[in-house]
């Protein structure tokens, strides 16, 4: 259940209109407070008109209109300005980066305060009064009014500042790499050496006998994008009715509707409730979130910097600024343990046998695709090498080590098919030996003892 409604959180605040219908209410109460406020006072004789304000009915109704309609236009300029943003933001960064933009609180912040003001203006106005010898005029509401009008002032230009920093090519890329790290240190909270490393036996020596064969299957209610798993209500699943569970897919994959995604065992315990609540864990979109799926915001900058690298743009200084971050970012995974596939009850019993990230996969899902589209442009091909070089100086873990050796080894020989010129030749086989100078001798002797028995 937290699982979901975390997921629900999640598409409020990446909706334009969260904020601004919070807004919007608080200027509907704030408006009925201060008329009521101005109904208890007695104007004439506890403040007098001329000490608050001097205007009568008809130079109250002037001015609200007046700030009501000055007001809703900026409203609609900025709508534009947003909507111009937001087309821009998708033609050069992608359009998977539009739910970035739009959870931008600045922008919501600023249309909520214009809508807001608006309807405040309107709801005062509504309240003045002119009737024969009765005439109300709500002179504090008036006041918060232009105060208000004020606040707009200051925020349209607060705006105008901030749609052309939204857009700026770094803050972008700056964004993501906060939301990929964040997620880092949200998946994965353990450092290495905080707890002793886990080792995960393959699967055959820890299913039951016959679980290949008798353990239930349980399908997929709908088509999409997986969001998101509620792991803790499936090991509570597992515990209570003593079985054992293993789910075959994992945040971020495409499931078919029908499509098997986990196995129940023992068969008899496979109940119709059971199987329910399980397919209730599974909570499938139509897009990918960044909720448990860390390879989304990796994708996300892999797919502004290939976008930057297009024949189009041309641009290698914002494909750079991509791999910087995404070794910023993987530099700080390579700290972290991975959690096992084998999940254990507190009396070690294993209910829930997951389908995880590994570090060969991450770092394929964030270096493939720079390295084949990439490679072409001597200076992106030279700085994955120095980011490669620059991970494996901080982190002494093998896997990581293995994976870098890997892919520095596929980098350099892609660069020395695309490039010609000697000198670059040598800059390659440089930075490609500073990579190897830096790689674990545990992962060298590894792989020299691989080498000798084939």
């Amino acid at each position: 259940m937290k699982t979901r409604l975390l997921n629900y959180w999640l598409m409020l605040r990446s909706s334009l209109w969260f904020i601004p219908t919070l807004m919007t209410l608080s200027a509907i109460a704030l408006a009925l407070l201060t008329i009521v406020v101005d109904r208890s006072i007695d104007q004439p004789h506890l403040m007098g008109e001329e000490f608050l304000y001097t205007l009568g009915p008809s130079g109250a109704r002037t001015l609200l209109a007046t700030v009501a309609g000055s007001v809703i236009t900026v409203a609609g300029v900025v709508f534009s300005i947003t909507i111009v943003a937001l087309t821009l933001a998708s033609s050069h960064f992608g359009p998977r980066l539009l739910k970035n933009f739009m959870k931008d609180m600045g922008n919501q912040v600023v249309l909520g305060t214009f809508i807001a003001t608006f309807l405040y203006c309107l709801l005062v106005l509504g309240a003045i009064r002119e009737n024969g010898d009765h005439i109300f005029v709500p002179h504090i509401s008036v006041l918060v009014g232009l105060l208000l009008t004020l606040a707009s002032m200051g925020v349209f230009i607060f705006f105008i500042h901030h749609i052309s920093m939204s857009i700026h090519a770094d803050t972008v890329v700056a964004g993501v790499s906060r939301e990929l790290k964040a997620s880092i240190n949200q998946l994965f909270p353990k450092k290495v050496g905080e707890s002793p490393p886990s080792h995960t036996p393959p699967l055959d020596d820890v299913l039951p006998s016959g679980f290949m064969q008798d353990s239930i299957p349980f399908v997929s209610r709908s088509s999409g994008y997986l969001q998101a798993i509620d792991h803790p209500g499936v090991m509570a699943l597992a515990k209570k009715q003593d079985v054992l569970i293993q789910l075959l897919y994992r945040p971020g994959e495409f499931i078919v509707e029908g499509e098997t995604i986990g196995k129940i065992w023992p068969p008899g315990q496979a109940t119709e409730a059971l199987i329910g609540d399980l397919q209730e864990s599974f909570l499938i979109g139509s897009q990918r979130t960044e909720e448990q799926d860390i390879e989304f915001a990796i994708h996300q900058l892999v797919e502004v910097a290939l976008r930057a690298l297009s024949p189009g743009i041309n641009d290698p200084f914002t494909a750079i600024s991509c791999i910087d971050r995404l070794g910023d970012a993987l530099t700080l995974l390579s700290e972290r343990v991975l959690p096992s596939s084998c999940c254990y009850d507190e009396e070690h019993i294993l209910r829930v046998i997951t389908y995880p990230l590994t570090i060969d996969g991450i770092f394929d899902a964030a270096f493939n695709q720079l390295r084949q589209y990439g490679c072409v442009s001597v200076a992106v091909g030279l700085r994955l090498l120095e980011v490669f070089s620059v991970i494996v100086q901080n982190t002494d873990n093998t896997q990581v080590h293995q994976a870098i050796r890997r892919h520095a080894t596929m980098v350099k020989e892609a660069m020395v098919d695309h490039t010609s010129e000697l000198f670059d030749r040598r800059e390659v086989e440089e930075r490609y030996g500073l990579v190897l100078r830096h790689v674990s001798p545990k992962e060298e002797a590894s792989e020299g003892g691989a080498r000798s028995r084939i």
